[in-house]
């Protein structure tokens, strides 16, 4: 049997396939979809599914919900026994719930192959995450599918017409995707995606609880303003997450509600002494009010989405509305009214996912290396003529083509197909080339049929003709980022790190290739140093590596090295890459000079390098995030001042709420929100700033931020020489801008980037730089990933200034830097790059 397996932030489901037919394993108390909650008791016992959901409400702290959102981190799950697991964890439990109610409902079977759908808006680091929780939970044969294309393919499955164009609006409980799909004869394309990763029914309730059950509370009990961050208020704020969570849901089909609990739920007291309890009163138009923005968002992307891909509204037969958000009036009221289309009232929001992942998984080869698609054309023989058919289509007819390699022997000759559900072609006068069209399918699955060629002297050959109907049938999975690695760029004539594509978004999986770069410094074996490979997700049109999402890692030591050989700086270095089906990147490096080439496996930032967002560490992150965005919108307003004031009044409105949010943040999840969604705010300053209308007045701030800081911060300290050069070339970068063209903004860019390069290289020089630089490091141990390698590093620092070893403290600084989390998820992109573009 095949399965396919909706892992959802909120619920989860299971479907299986059997030749074709599709079943749905219901839970055990007989619902369609499982809850992705699981329970801890103080004894160790542990509940998964609606039982575990229901104990939210009497022991929220010893519940987890939403862990899915923090897939790719290492931020742990704990509960009131003191437990502690990590997301992937969490997730493999949910998995075996899933699989322990399919074996339930059907007894033992063969697992033939696995499909775990993931958000289009998952990283690498994510889908890496949620392969190892399937793998953990017992399924070897497991790939993994985008939830618009499963989504899709249950659309399709349901529908009579098998072609056009429409939209997957998949609002979940932790994330939403958008995604344009063209079917042709039921085989699924994905045209264009959009996505935001956290954007889900979990922040509507976290909107109810700070905007309507936080107020009421103020109003009628005695707390301290920053009353949710107190540890003896979490169980309060847990069980008002559960009914808020709970009242969204009644507010779906009533228009009045309580978000009520009594004083032995709470079990708490304010400042007086008071018992606490929840009675709130709450109707839709209240609930719909604190949303309607993030809706009008998604909506918003949806329109966007439409038109970028070259179409217009009128170009989209339906839309498919998929999650259980997704069933909220104010979705599809708002969805009708701006967007204009046709809803697709026949696709089942919270279980289509997994019927798409089922008949998915069917469809693919299932090998010990991975999945690949079945064959989709087949070729049978008899008696000289030759049958060429298609093995699998999604539709109910197929044409036979037939081709005679002799047409003058079988002159006179008859064929005839018949099917084993006693339909019959009729007769055939054989040709050179004949065709029977609209071949019907009686059945899902197997159908089998008997192709007779007669003979003139009567005499009958016989051959099995074996067509297999599918309900919807996909190409494959797309990408749904840009990949790109991280290079040492010299084209300005000075060495700065940029992104350079590997693989766009929109390619369709699998795929491989080979890029040549360059090594850009030397790397002797029996030194301590290395070469850094960093792969980047990557935000269109932003090219800065510090603005994108590191999501994979591989260092060359020396010690890899053979005793005796050397990279030098230019060396040719080959990356091999691939990306499977699943969007896993693999590749190897190939060094020609010393012939050698190093095997990386699967790209991802290990365990131990992925951030925690939790506690104070989380809330740091965060911070840190946030005050980094504000830095490059206010950089933004003294670039461009009033030609932005419209769009900087949208990013502080955004801001606002962000830092709104993170004031009231009780909880990994909305940590890395808000760190999210500050590093999406980052690059849309960068891609407002590259405009072609901004784009010289941006340089031109720049070149007058540089003047400055280095007049009043960098030039006392520099000689006379470096002063001059440094003067000279902020004069040239400044005359460059009065010329017209582009190249002029290019030679303006040129000019201050070498500035700014003989400005840090002369400081480099100064032991001082080191030394303030070494403490700074050594003082932010919070930030460090390994605490251990932080102290010792320290320690040997610490050494290194009292021996006045100034080139030993720099070496001790670089490993300290390399040690450091980094926030608002974003790479190491201040650190040289171990490659160059070739």
């Amino acid at each position: 049997m095949y399965l396919g397996i909706d892992l959802g932030t909120s619920n989860s489901a299971i479907v299986g396939n059997n030749s074709g037919e599709l079943r749905h394993f219901k839970t055990p108390e007989g619902t369609d979809v499982l809850p992705s909650a699981i329970m801890v008791d103080r004894r160790g016992g542990m509940l998964v599914g609606k039982r575990a959901y229901d104990q939210a409400a009497f022991s929220p702290e010893s519940v987890a919900q939403g862990f899915k959102r923090l897939m790719g981190t290492s931020s742990p799950i704990r509960f009131a026994n003191g437990t502690a697991i990590t997301p992937e964890e969490a997730s493999s439990e949910v998995i075996k719930a899933l699989l322990a109610q399919a074996r339930m409902s059907a007894g033992d079977f063969n697992i033939e192959g696995a499909v775990v759908t993931i958000p289009a808006a998952f990283n690498q680091m994510q889908f890496e995450a949620t392969m190892r929780a399937a793998a953990s939970a017992g399924l070897s044969q497991v790939a993994l599918l985008q939830e618009p294309i499963a989504a899709a393919m249950a659309s399709i499955a349901r529908s009579s017409n098998k072609n056009g164009q429409f939209l997957v609006y998949d609002l979940g409980g932790g994330t939403f995707d958008a995604a344009i799909v063209q079917t042709i004869s039921g085989s699924a394309t994905v045209i264009a995606h959009a996505g935001i990763n956290m954007l889900g029914g979990r922040d509507f309730d976290r909107a109810i609880v700070n905007s309507i059950v936080r107020p009421w509370l103020l109003a009628n009990f005695s707390f301290a303003d920053d009353f949710q961050r107190d540890e003896k208020y979490q169980r309060l704020i847990r069980v008002a997450h559960y009914r808020a969570e709970m009242s969204k849901i009644a507010l779906s089909t009533q228009t009045q509600d309580r978000i009520f609990a009594d004083e032995s739920q709470i079990g708490a007291r304010d400042l007086n002494g008071t018992d606490i309890y929840l009675d709130v009163e709450i109707d839709r138009s209240q609930l719909e009010a604190i949303v309607v923005d993030e809706v009008d968002r998604s909506i918003e992307l949806c329109r966007s989405l439409i038109k970028d891909a070259g179409y217009g509204l009128d170009d989209i037969d339906r839309i498919v509305l998929i999650g259980g958000p997704s069933r909220m009036p104010i979705v599809r009221e708002r969805i009708a009214s701006q967007l204009g289309l046709r809803v697709d009232l026949d696709t089942d929001p919270m279980t289509s996912v997994a019927v798409g992942a089922a008949i998915f998984a069917e469809s693919r080869e299932w090998t010990k290396d991975g999945a690949s698609p079945k064959g989709s054309r087949a070729v049978a023989k008899v008696s000289d003529v030759r049958f060429d058919y298609p093995a699998r289509v999604s539709s109910s007819n197929f044409r036979l083509r037939v081709r005679a390699e002799d047409s003058a022997q079988l002159s006179g000759s008859r064929l005839q197909l018949k099917s084993e559900s006693g339909w019959a072609s009729g007769n055939y006068d054989l040709q050179n080339t004949t065709e029977i069209r609209d071949v019907p399918l009686a059945q899902r699955g197997e159908n089998r049929f008997i192709a007779e060629v007669t003979d003139s002297r009567g005499t009958t050959a016989r051959t099995d003709i074996l067509v297999f109907r599918s309900d919807a049938s996909a190409a494959g999975m797309p990408m749904t980022h840009n990949l790109a690695v991280k290079v040492l760029d010299n084209t300005s004539g000075i060495d700065q790190n940029r992104l350079h594509t590997l693989v766009k978004r929109g390619t369709v999986l699998p795929k491989k290739g080979a890029e040549q770069f360059r090594a850009s410094k030397d790397l002797r074996s029996g030194s301590d140093d290395y070469l850094d490979f960093e792969v980047y997700e990557q935000a269109d049109d932003v090219f800065d590596p510090s603005l994108n999402l590191a999501v994979g890692g591989i260092r060359i030591h020396a010690s890899d090295l053979a005793t005796g050989d050397i990279i030098r700086r230019g060396d040719p270095v080959i990356i091999h890459w691939s990306i499977d089906e699943n969007g896993l990147f693999n590749c190897k490096l190939e060094f020609s000079k010393i012939s050698q080439t190093y095997e990386t496996g699967k790209m991802y930032v290990s365990a131990e390098g992925h951030r925690s967002y939790d506690g104070s560490e989380g809330q740091r992150l965060a911070s840190e995030s946030l005050v980094k965005a504000r830095e490059d919108v206010d950089g933004l307003e003294r670039a461009l001042g009033p030609d932005v004031s419209e769009l900087s009044r949208d990013l502080r409105s955004r801001m606002g709420k962000l830092r709104g949010t993170l004031e009231l943040a009780t909880d990994a999840d909305t940590r890395r929100n808000v760190s999210e969604d500050a590093r999406l705010v980052r690059q849309e300053v960068a891609r407002i700033r590259n405009r072609p209308e901004f784009i010289r007045n941006s340089v031109r701030a720049d070149i007058d931020q540089f003047i400055e800081g280095f007049a009043l911060s960098v030039s006392s300290v520099l000689d006379e020489r470096t002063n001059t050069q440094v003067q000279r070339l902020a004069a040239l970068a400044r005359d460059a801008l009065t010329r017209p063209g582009s190249h002029a903004i290019v030679d303006a860019q040129r000019s201050l980037d070498e500035a700014r390069s003989i400005v840090f290289g002369s400081l480099a020089k100064l032991p001082d730089f080191w030394i303030v630089r070494f403490e700074s490091l050594a003082d932010d141990r919070e930030s460090a990933i390994d605490k251990q390698l932080h102290d010792d590093l320290v320690r040997q620092g610490v050494a290194a200034l009292q021996k006045s070893d100034p080139d030993t403290l720099r070496e001790i600084t670089f490993r300290l830097s390399d040690n450091m989390v980094v926030a608002s998820e974003v790479g190491r992109g201040e650190i040289p790059s171990g490659i160059a573009r070739d």
